[in-house]
């Protein structure tokens, strides 16, 4: 467990301080996400069954390090993007199941430090470009009206172009937004704070890669000078619609699916490739990662089929408890300070971001910030860890819970807890467990559930779970207040359950279910 945080400095105050005395040595950072990609995709990953051309993923790892053991906080898109800006458990927000759909408050709260406010207090140039997907609202022009048509190969917001948007990236730590808020409405491209164009779907990956690409030329010269950059760079790919441009057919080997992955992969080399050109490599920290597990709309069954796997040996994919729906890939490259080729087994977090740079940056964080994110920095530069993370809370599309403690993981599910079959109420019906246990250092694959024989290793993570729940944090320090009450065996009743049920059906009519049971 990590050592006690100081809370005596503010950000400003350190952004006063310190912004000068480490200018010339900051590095720019770039976080590249993709969307629903399972660890399995990466031909570097996964060298034995992944049968989808990867090369400038593989140039990464060949020139960076590989985490084999990341994790999402959720393995669905809204509650891990939460955790990844936050440092903080996304079910601790008012979000306890499912994903967002645009147009109401931002999950995000105004005041809550998120990873672009931690650069911007650093003096860094903050841009992001493509998926927000954390609610933003729209105020349209006046007079104007929703749009009611749906041209084919569109997924427009419904809402016309100069609709602004008042409450969304630039306001949570971003200096340039240039996105669009979900893949339901990906057609709706957002500049700044207001809708600018619309597009159909094929083009959204090449529009989004070129203005990031582009953001690296434009702030190029800055970043020489001591004025760095962060750039979040969230795809909209591999998720639905599968839609690769058409010089990317063909290019996956194994279909449309195939195609799109690579295609993905050429967005991260047009971003290698535009640091390379503004040599800017050496002192840029590149970091590959994804949201979540393969969604189960890519055909998994037909993938595998063909020698692809893209949960790798792991079991389950999106939406689910298993590790194949939250273990992500993880790639680092710093080639000024991490050893090319390397790897790391060690126990890490997507919402470890946070701690991670502030500890880079030397910003003491606030005891109401990050409360969950746990600095694996020394890692980085070769060292051990003084007080590596032990232990991380899993989340589910149903809001269902899991905690691993070192090499065991207890699910509050008798099934997936997610897509996979089983499903929960199949798995009570078939008269399995109403919880499983695993060993992962002998049990990878999550087959041989020990809950029976383990009483008492269960009911110790039961009771660190709860603990973690009632702190409001899993980091040592005072006390925090969760945003909304967290049940954590999802077993409301009566009206509130009702409600829930109710919500998620329209949510499904939203959304299109019928095409993917995903959005998000």
């Amino acid at each position: 467990m990590k050592s006690p945080r100081s809370f005596t400095l503010s950000l400003v105050l350190v952004a006063l301080l310190g912004a000068t005395a480490h200018a010339e040595t900051k590095p720019n950072v770039i976080i590249i996400f993709a969307d629903d990609m399972g660890y399995g995709e990466i031909q570097a990953l996964n060298p034995e069954r992944s049968k989808i051309p990867t090369p400038s993923l593989n140039k990464l790892a060949e020139e960076g390090m590989i985490f084999t053991d990341a994790h999402t906080t959720s393995s669905v898109c809204s509650p891990s993007r939460y955790g990844l800006l936050t440092g903080r458990y996304n079910w601790r927000s008012t979000l306890q199941r499912g994903v967002l759909q645009g147009g109401d408050d931002p999950l995000i709260a105004a005041d809550r430090l998120t990873l672009g406010k931690l650069f911007q207090s650093q003096g860094y140039v903050t841009g992001m470009f493509g998926k927000w997907h954390l609610n933003y609202s729209y105020e349209m022009p006046e007079g104007a009206q929703k749009l009611k048509d749906k041209k084919s190969g569109y997924e427009p917001s419904g809402y016309p172009i100069g609709t602004k948007i008042p409450d969304g990236p630039l306001t949570r730590g971003f200096d340039i937004f240039h996105g669009f808020h979900h893949a339901g409405s990906m057609s709706s491209i957002v500049d700044g704070d207001a809708i600018v164009k619309e597009m159909p779907v094929v083009e959204v990956l090449p529009e989004i890669t070129t203005a990031a690409a582009g953001f690296i030329d434009a702030h190029a010269a800055g970043a020489k000078e001591g004025k760095p950059f962060f750039m979040y760079f969230p795809l909209s790919s591999p998720h639905t619609p599968i839609a690769p441009a058409p010089e990317w057919i063909g290019k996956g080997l194994i279909g449309e699916y195939g195609d799109f992955v690579a295609q993905t992969d050429g967005s991260v080399g047009a971003v290698m490739e535009a640091l390379e050109r503004n040599g800017l490599t050496k002192n840029t920290i590149v970091i590959f990662s994804a949201d979540n597990g393969t969604s189960k709309a890519a055909n998994i069954p037909a993938l595998e089929k063909q020698g692809h796997y893209p949960s790798a040996n792991l079991r389950g994919s999106k939406a689910d408890l298993w590790d194949g729906g939250h273990r992500v890939p993880f790639i680092l490259r710093w080639p000024e300070q991490v050893k090319a080729a390397s790897k790391s087994d060690q126990l890490i977090s997507l919402a470890d971001m946070m701690a991670t740079f502030a500890e880079m940056l030397s910003v003491e964080l606030a005891d109401n910030t990050a409360e969950d994110s746990i600095s694996f920095y020394p890692i980085l530069a070769g060292k051990e860890l003084e007080n590596p993370r032990e232990s991380v809370v899993h989340h589910s599309i149903d809001g269902k819970f899991a905690i691993r403690q070192g090499d065991w993981k207890l699910l509050l599910a008798a099934g997936s807890g997610g897509w996979s079959a089983p499903k929960d109420p199949e798995a009570l019906a078939d008269g399995l467990p109403e919880m499983q246990l695993y060993d992962l250092s002998k049990d990878l694959g999550e087959e041989q559930n020990l809950v029976a024989q383990n009483p008492e290793k269960v009911a110790g993570l039961i009771k660190l779970l709860e603990t973690y729940v009632a702190e409001g944090r899993s980091t040592p320090g005072e006390a925090q207040e969760n945003d909304a009450e967290v049940d954590i065996w999802k077993k409301r009743k009566g009206g509130a359950a009702k409600k829930d049920r109710n919500k998620d059906k329209k949510n499904d009519e939203k959304k299109g279910k019928k095409k993917d049971k995903s959005e998000d």
